[in-house]
C-alpha cells in the first residue's frame, strides 16, 4: 500500500528496491523512479492512470532498483535524468556474475512471483533510458506544480534530487538511506557531503530517501554522520597498518541496522564495497 505523504504526493516505501513516487498535478502524473517488483509497478501505474495521463518519468539515478521499470513507460511518456546517467544505465556490479536482465528476473522469481507473467522476455525488454537530460539544474512546470531537478552527486555521479516546492517535499534518491544500510559502492564522499549540505537549504517538510521511511531534513545530519563513521573506521584501520583487504575483512557495520527490504543477501557485499571505497578515498 502506497503512503500518501502530502495531498498530491504518494510513495511506496515498503518494497524491495528504491522508494518510487507519484506526484499528481492538474495536467497529469509524474513518476519519480520505478518499483523493482512488477506487481507493485503495475499497481502504481494503474493507480495513476485512473486519475489521468502519465506525463513524465524521472530517474534519480542509474542503479537498477531505480530504473528497472522504465520498460513499462516506453512510448508513453518521456523519461528524464542526468546527462551522465547513460554511462552506467542498465548495468550491475561485475561481482554479481550475471546479466542485468537475469538479475532482475531472479528477483521477480524469488520475491514477486505474481509478477512473472508480466515480465517481458530478454529480447523484448525495452531499456528505455532518459531521452531528456540535463547538467546541473532543470525546471519543469506542469499544471499547478513546479519540479526543480538538481544535480546532487555523491552516491553516484548521476544522482539527482527532485524538489516540488508546492508540496514542500524532495525526492533525493540514494543521497539518503534512512534507518538502513548505506551503500557507498559508487560513492564520492566529498560530493555526497556537498549534496547533503545543499539539500539542507531546501524549504521542505519531507524528504523521500532512496531507501527507508520518509524523513525530515534533520535526518540529513544523520546520513552525513554515517558516512563520516565509515571513513573514521577505515582510517583507524589504515593507521594500524591494515591493508585494503585486511580492512575489508575486519571492518563491518552489519550489526548497526538492516539492509533495506529484500536485500539481505548483499549485506556482506555492502560492507566490503563500502570499506573499499573509503580506503581508496583516504589513500588519495
Amino acid at each position: 500500500m502506497m503512503e500518501q505523504i502530502t495531498k498530491n504526493v504518494y510513495a511506496e516505501t515498503k518494497i524491495r528496491g528504491c522508494n518510487p513516487g507519484i506526484v499528481f498535478t492538474s495536467e497529469g502524473a509524474v513518476f519519480i523512479d520505478t518499483a523493482q517488483w512488477v506487481t507493485k509497478l503495475l499497481e502504481m501505474r494503474n493507480f495513476a492512470m485512473k486519475r489521468g495521463p502519465i506525463k513524465y518519468l524521472i530517474n534519480t539515478e542509474s542503479h537498477i532498483d531505480h530504473i528497472f521499470g522504465n520498460h513499462w513507460f516506453a512510448g508513453e511518456c518521456p523519461a528524464i535524468g542526468h546527462e551522465k546517467l547513460h554511462e552506467t544505465f542498465w548495468k550491475i556490479p561485475d561481482s554479481f556474475n550475471m546479466t542485468t536482465y537475469d538479475y532482475s528476473l531472479d528477483i521477480i522469481r524469488r520475491q514477486d512471483p505474481e509478477g512473472l507473467p508480466f515480465m517481458p522476455k530478454a529480447e523484448e525488454y525495452i531499456i528505455n533510458p532518459p531521452t531528456i537530460t540535463f547538467n546541473n539544474k532543470m525546471i519543469i512546470h506542469l499544471g499547478d506544480h513546479t519540479f526543480k531537478l538538481y544535480y546532487t552527486p555523491g552516491h553516484s555521479d548521476a544522482n539527482i534530487s527532485v524538489y516540488i516546492p508546492e508540496e514542500k517535499i524532495a525526492f533525493v534518491g540514494d543521497t539518503v538511506f534512512a534507518y538502513c544500510q548505506t551503500w557507498l559502492h559508487t560513492c564520492d564522499p566529498d560530493a555526497l557531503f556537498s549534496s547533503l549540505r545543499f539539500l539542507n537549504t531546501l524549504d521542505v517538510d519531507f524528504i523521500v530517501p532512496g531507501h527507508g521511511p520518509v524523513v525530515t531534513k534533520d535526518y540529513l545530519y544523520e546520513q552525513a554522520a554515517v558516512v563520516y563513521e565509515w571513513l573514521q573506521s577505515v582510517g583507524h584501520g589504515m593507521a594500524k597498518g591494515w591493508s585494503r583487504e585486511e580492512c575489508m575483512d575486519r571492518i563491518s557495520f552489519a550489526d548497526r541496522c538492516p539492509v533495506d527490504i529484500g536485500q539481505e543477501e548483499v549485506m556482506d557485499y555492502i560492507q566490503r564495497a563500502n570499506v573499499g571505497v573509503c580506503y581508496d578515498y583516504l589513500s588519495k
